[in-house]
């Protein structure tokens, strides 16, 4: 039996967008091993109820501390010796570039996924402009192995890693996103509600766009256009972007936000939802809240940043503003609060984009082909 193994920073993040993927390659006669940092045993417990094997890395997510990083080398290279997976498929730069370095060296089949560049490639802080450098040329110096595949979420991410490294695109490949499962996010029509229901939801960080929301809200009902807006995720700890609970509570009690915490149903609130909003300045993937808001058919709007592009057709499934253009998202936010006939339109047009374009079989099938193919030739 051939070894997988996912290696990735977070468990939250494994179960969100990889699972999926995990569980079918059990299906298909991989045993799979999944390493990452688990917060929480439940988390590791119902993984392991799936069939997966999971090894705790501890590591340090967000530090960029050389000694921690250190750290996180040792003791993830210990667990990747004793597993001696056939495939190493590693996800968020920390663990390719560590499980790259691995890889190099022992000659293992290697999969790296780009779920959207980050702060490493956006950011203009000094420290992360330094990384970038070294972790360019460390993807550089990893795609020279014969047996390397990368996967990028959309195209903008693949051309800016291809021109920076030189990787030769015959080792790389787009997937749109994590898809999503249209048995579970399909087609509800919006119910018609006197206050519109705008809903955001993901990490509450600050580059994910809610204090713009939050500014919008403010400034729609002083012009007499009022909505709800709902309020999905989960606080980011050890992050200096965190939005504090604090303030999250005091949005909350002020009655500007309505504050629902972190969701295991997210299709429920998108079908109770009538516009999705998400103006992030982040280097997003492609966002999996804007799939399963096409999905389930609701118009989007948001920055055009990442891979937003890639599921919002502009004044066609929703909105896809200028980055950081607030006036502009103002403007189309209050269009699709007014216009009720418009947004309907918009999200059956969003519906039948993502079930041509962005089902998790598709995912699930590429993502198999692709360890096949490995297999097969080295």
């Amino acid at each position: 039996m051939k070894k997988l193994c996912f290696y990735i920073n977070s468990d939250w993040y494994f179960s969100l967008h990889w699972k999926e993927r995990a569980v079918a390659a059990i299906d298909s006669g991989y045993q799979v091993h999944v390493i990452c940092n688990f917060s929480s045993d439940d988390e590791r417990r119902s993984l392991e109820l799936l069939g997966l094997i999971t090894h705790n890395s501890n590591m340090s997510e967000q530090s960029l501390n050389p000694f921690f990083l250190m750290k996180d080398v040792y003791r993830s290279c210990k667990i990747l010796k004793e597993i001696s997976p056939d495939i190493i498929h590693c996800i968020t730069i920390k663990a390719c570039i560590i499980g790259g370095l691995y890889s190099k060296i022992y000659n293992k089949n290697l999969v790296l996924s780009f779920v959207g560049l980050g702060r490493v490639f956006s950011s203009e802080v000094i420290v992360y402009k330094l990384l970038k450098k070294i972790v360019t040329k460390l993807y550089a110096w990893i795609s020279k192995k014969k047996n390397v595949f990368f996967i990028f979420e959309h195209e903008n991410d693949r051309c800016e890693i291809v021109n920076r490294t030189g990787i030769d695109i015959n080792k790389t490949f787009v997937i749109n996103g994590a898809g999503v499962n249209l048995s579970d996010f399909n087609y509800v029509e919006e119910d018609d509600r006197e206050i519109p229901v705008v809903l955001f939801a993901g990490r509450l960080i600050w580059s994910k766009g809610l204090k713009d929301l939050i500014d919008a809200k403010i400034a729609l009902r002083e012009q007499g256009v009022d909505f709800v807006l709902d309020v999905a995720g989960f606080i980011v700890k050890n992050d200096p972007d965190s939005i504090p609970q604090s303030l999250i509570e005091d949005w909350s009690c002020k009655g500007i936000i309505r504050w629902l915490g972190k969701s295991n149903n997210v299709s429920e609130l998108i079908k109770k939802s009538n516009i999705i909003a998400l103006p992030s300045v982040y280097a997003e993937g492609v966002p999996r809240i804007l799939i399963e808001a096409a999905a389930i058919g609701r118009a989007t709007i948001a920055y055009d940043t990442g891979g937003c592009g890639s599921i919002i057709k502009n004044n066609e499934t929703g909105y896809l503003i200028e980055k950081s253009n607030f006036p502009e998202l103002l403007d189309k936010l209050q269009v699709l609060l007014v216009d009720i006939e418009l947004r309907k339109e918009f999200g059956k047009r969003a519906s039948i984009k993502a079930v041509d374009g962005f089902s998790s079989k598709k995912v699930i099938e590429t993502t198999l082909g692709i360890y096949k193919n490995l297999i097969a030739n080295y």
